[in-house]
């Protein structure tokens, strides 16, 4: 009660004209801040097609742990960068094989308003494919998996 009285008081010193075109220039940058916003939101959903373990792995910043599912993240703009780490199994370590770091920056795959998964598939020779989804199964899962199936005969 204290506040709202102490609100009324300090508006009435305000000319009404003033009071107007403050509203106004709030409601004009609401609205521009709502039509630009062109971040998108989702949880990263992470595959490893590759014959090394997935240490861990970000996109533009966001954690994606070592596969699985990891929520909720902003994106920003038409590119994302991917980094991801590399890890060996113990046979791959007395092989001489290291730990390794890549990043990539991509194009932000096409998304509408109901995707809310970005898949994130690891490849063979450090390639990256991402898809958005609404579903947490990939549309592309099958699809590389004959592919590593066919690799592997």
């Amino acid at each position: 009660m204290l506040v709202r009285w102490a609100i009324s008081r300090y508006m009435r010193l305000i000319p009404l004209w003033l009071q107007v075109v403050l509203a106004g220039i709030v409601m004009i940058w609401l609205a521009w801040s709502m039509l630009s916003n062109t971040s998108k939101k989702g949880s990263l959903v992470g595959y490893n097609h590759t014959d090394r373990p997935l240490g861990r792995y970000f996109v533009d910043g966001n954690y994606g742990g070592n596969g699985g599912t990891t929520c909720c993240w902003s994106f920003k703009g038409d590119t994302v960068e991917v980094e991801w780490i590399l890890s060996v199994t113990g046979e791959q370590k007395r092989q001489g094989l290291e730990q390794e770091i890549h990043r990539v920056t991509m194009p932000m795959p096409e998304h509408n308003k109901t995707d809310q998964y970005l898949h994130v598939h690891f490849l063979s020779n450090n390639k990256v494919d991402l898809i958005w989804s609404s579903n947490i199964r990939s549309p592309k899962l099958d699809q590389y998996r004959s592919e590593e199936e066919r690799r592997d005969e």
